[in-house]
């Protein structure tokens, strides 16, 4: 997609689960990745919201779990030189006790976790996937 045919989405996440959705054939495991804008609501906004450049990832293998998608953030947020801690958060996108909010002193700038089994059901996937999401904007 380019600037010129934008659509205002909150998440990256649907356009990865669709391009996995038909990469099934593909050998195992899927890493895709996708930075774009997407848009979240923000009431302090005169617009009522705010563009931001998101940076969004998913896995997908039979053995891809919150460890591996934990220790991918670990490694992204040591390469930009960031201290964070994880929020426990329930997202029905997610799998309960299996997300985390990514937060940065007290400002939340991303999400990690394994996507829910009825969310891969509804994409036709059939393998396990973690994912996650992260404002560029605040971390670069």
């Amino acid at each position: 997609m380019s600037e010129n045919y934008a659509m205002v989405r909150p998440s990256t996440l649907p356009s990865l689960l669709a391009a996995e959705a038909v990469s099934a054939a593909a050998a195992y495991p899927h890493r895709v990745f996708e930075a774009g804008k997407t848009v979240r609501l923000d009431k302090d906004n005169v617009l009522g919201s705010v563009t931001e450049n998101t940076l969004g990832w998913i896995q997908a293998d039979a053995e891809a779990d919150f460890t591996e998608v934990s220790s991918q953030l670990a490694a992204l947020m040591y390469y930009l030189k960031h201290e964070y801690r994880l929020e426990a958060i329930d997202d029905p996108r997610f799998i309960p006790g299996r997300v985390g909010l990514v937060m940065v002193g007290d400002q939340s700038v991303g999400i990690i976790g394994e996507i829910h089994p009825m969310v891969l059901e509804n994409w036709g996937i059939r393998v396990p996937i973690t994912a996650g999401e992260l404002c560029l904007d605040f971390l670069l």
